[in-house]
């Protein structure tokens, strides 16, 4: 799957994505590893929201089943490597709620769209399967990596 992704691009993902991508044995790890390694090891750069690590090290041990110690060093060795942290500003948040009225569309999801806009990515990773409307006219591509029949077995968490 390596070899069919894009190069020199920036990928932003969201937090289900770095958790899945963080554990090993997840069910869905397989599909979305490749896209956070080659923004790691590869040519792509990765952009990590700067509230998703604690919140996957959260999903990772809550819901994954990961050793506590094992989900901080992987939250810590994603932090130091050469992802980029991102923040919101201001604008970023008022432009959710923006995106959010204009798209009817829920507000977590538009914020996901808010950050790519503001740190022009190429590509939204996510493990959502609403993103095609919302991503409509945008210069971002919406992509989800994990099939229909591993995500309808998944329990995923909003934000």
């Amino acid at each position: 799957m390596t070899d069919s992704l894009p190069t020199e691009v920036t990928v932003l993902t969201d937090v289900n994505v770095l958790a899945i991508a963080l554990t090993d044995d997840h069910p869905a790890h397989d599909d979305v590893y490749p896209w956070v390694q080659n923004a790691i090891d590869g040519p792509n750069v990765l952009l990590v929201f700067d509230y998703y690590p604690l919140r996957a090290q959260y999903l990772m041990t809550s819901n994954f089943g990961v050793d506590a110690v094992d989900a901080r060093n992987a939250i810590q060795s994603l932090v130091r490597s050469p992802a980029r942290i991102v923040s919101a500003t201001e604008t970023t948040l008022l432009e959710a709620y923006e995106i959010s009225a204009d798209k009817n569309h829920d507000v977590y999801d538009s914020f996901i769209l808010a950050l790519a806009r503001a740190y022009d990515a190429d590509y939204l990773i996510t493990t959502d399967g609403d993103f095609d409307d919302l991503c409509n006219d945008e210069d971002v591509k919406y992509v989800n990596p994990i099939p229909t029949e591993t995500r309808e077995k998944l329990t995923l968490i909003d934000g």
